[in-house]
């Protein structure tokens, strides 16, 4: 019997992981990585840094392919170096990626982004994180020559928070709710989309003519961030906070209709815990997205469903 084409697809990019770790990977899990601090921007006093990870014997080399990772938090706590994050970085540029998990002003800090929280500070909070994608953006652009990256070849990705600010960055329209100018060089665009657990303001920013190639990975119960469309929080239309999102559900089947590539990773146990799952237990998936330049570029429409560990 003919195995279904989604286990031949899963097949495949399995054996092409594992052809490639045998060949550059085992080699790539010893060899040293070379870590660079830079400050980026200063914002209400303070500074903005980021961190670059890139394997040491790649240094030289031109034209590579950079993530730029923002972390999660609820926009009010969370650092680029805490362990996990660190690890993620490690991973991806042992990919031979350039990894670049960027602080960003973490404007609610001490200040609540539940239901009791009005709604237009909730849209300054995407505002302001947005801003500060786009700053950390204009920054690896400038130093793209010097550290080897492709300006075609910038990739956003982010958890939680940080996957709010980078779906939002990537797709804010000027002009729509305080954003004048987004800051970016005329006619740039980035690579591709890593979004865990996040979500976008107004899916009508998301045209056929701006679609990115995603990878969005969400639980489907998710309390915070909503899977779907409903409100951040799932507050009620009466409450301060109730604020209208779209999720990775409802962002994949944006980008079905538009016929634009995306993989859709839905988890029906976990909730928010997919903001950081797929770091540590879908490198594979991640790697296959953003490992090589012609897999991003290689039309897919693909949805997997997970019970947390295990595809249903």
């Amino acid at each position: 019997m003919a195995k279904p084409s989604w286990i031949n697809y899963t097949l495949r990019r399995i054996s092409r992981f594992f052809a490639a770790d045998k060949q550059s990977g085992a080699s790539n899990a010893k060899a040293a990585l070379n870590k660079s601090t830079h400050v980026y921007a200063e914002k209400n006093g303070q500074s903005l840094a980021l961190d670059i990870y890139q394997l040491e014997d790649e240094l030289l080399k031109p034209d590579r392919t950079a993530v730029l990772y923002f972390h999660g938090g609820g926009f009010s706590e969370g650092s680029r170096s805490e362990i996990r994050y660190v690890q993620f970085a490690e991973k991806l540029a042992r990919l031979g990626l350039i990894a670049i998990p960027c602080s960003y002003h973490l404007s609610m800090r001490g200040r609540s982004m539940s239901c009791d929280q009005q709604q237009s500070i909730k849209i300054a909070a995407f505002r302001s994180a947005a801003e500060d994608v786009w700053a950390a953006t204009r920054f690896v652009l400038q130093n793209a020559e010097a550290w080897g990256i492709h300006p075609e070849r910038i990739i956003l990705a982010g958890s939680s928070a940080g996957a709010e600010a980078v779906v939002n960055a990537a797709y804010w329209q000027e002009g729509a709710l305080g954003v004048e100018q987004r800051g970016v060089p005329p006619g740039f665009r980035y690579a591709g989309l890593l979004s865990m657990a996040g979500a976008l303001l107004d899916i009508n920013w998301i045209t056929a003519e701006n679609a990115l190639p995603s990878l969005l990975f969400h639980g489907e119960t998710d309390p915070l961030v909503p899977y779907g469309t409903a409100s951040h929080h799932l507050c009620k239309p009466d409450q301060p906070g109730y604020l209208p999102l779209f999720g990775a559900g409802a962002i994949a089947q944006r980008l079905k209709a538009l016929n634009k590539p995306y993989i859709l990773v839905s988890g029906t146990e976990g909730g928010h815990g997919w903001a950081d799952k797929p770091m540590f237990e879908h490198l594979d998936t991640i790697a296959d997205f953003m490992g090589r330049t012609e897999n991003l570029n290689t039309f897919r429409q693909i949805e997997e469903r997970w019970k947390w560990s295990k595809k249903i």
